[in-house]
């Protein structure tokens, strides 16, 4: 089952690679929509010319008129003809719209990511309840939490019937986001400070384990009675002074 999920979760993340960017019926909409537009702006622009030839003295009436006589009606025509093409284009482009996107392709490019970070959040979630040390659980608990809501706020604004999510919503979004990594910033630095303090503690220790171990046998056995006794008080009124701070 772990298997299948996660092999289902990548293919979701990639499977967009497999779709076209536009159908074929699509292309061969568009393909036929500017075949005839071209000829229309063709025409169009023959008939521009001979005016302004004409104008110019270049061409004769007759012979403008002889053009005007084919031209203009190719040109009415052509632009009907255009003006079915484009309805129709835009009619299969309306058609192919999954969910406001444009294809399939483009669909499923933005639902992959995020459907992703919600299953990683998910799994994150679930090994919380596993980890034993308090510190990665909260460490695993404010990213789990993290993914997860990133996930599904793109997940719903995939799904969104409007253009896009209120801007109000963003807002809280990224106010949201902003304390989870407060939170993930505040927990690693007093990971961090807890370390550094374990660390003076081990030295702290060697060094009075050397002290009270080495030093003493070593050194301060071999001192007269008063000596020792006068180092014995003030070693433990240091112990004492340190221990009151």
């Amino acid at each position: 089952m772990i298997t299948l999920l996660i092999t289902g979760v990548f293919t979701i993340a990639f499977i967009a690679v497999f779709f076209p960017k536009k159908s074929p019926a699509l292309i061969s909409a568009e393909q036929s929509y500017i075949e005839v537009d071209d000829a229309r702006i063709i025409a169009d622009d023959n008939l521009k010319i001979c005016l302004k030839e004409f104008h110019q003295g270049l061409i004769s009436k007759a012979y403008l008129h002889s053009e005007l006589t084919d031209q203009i009606p190719l040109v009415l025509t052509l632009e009907t003809e255009s003006e079915v093409l484009k309805k129709n284009y835009k009619t299969i482009a309306k058609a192919d719209k999954v969910f406001g996107f444009r294809s399939s392709k483009i669909f499923l490019g933005h639902l992959g990511m995020p459907v992703v970070s919600s299953f990683m959040g998910l799994f994150l979630l679930l090994l919380f309840f596993k980890e034993e040390d308090f510190f990665w659980r909260k460490v695993i608990l404010a990213f789990g939490l993290t993914a997860l809501l990133t996930g599904l706020f793109y997940v719903i604004w995939v799904f969104y019937p409007k253009p896009d999510i209120p801007e109000s919503i963003y807002i809280l979004m990224l106010f949201g986001m902003d304390i989870g990594a407060s939170c993930i910033s505040y927990i690693i630095g007093r990971y961090i400070y807890n370390l550094s303090r374990i660390d003076l503690k081990l030295k702290i220790h060697h060094l009075m384990h050397l002290i009270m171990g080495d030093i003493r046998q070593k050194y301060i056995n071999k001192l007269s009675k008063e000596d020792r006794t006068k180092y014995l008080s003030d070693y433990i009124g240091e112990i004492k002074n340190l221990s009151q701070k």
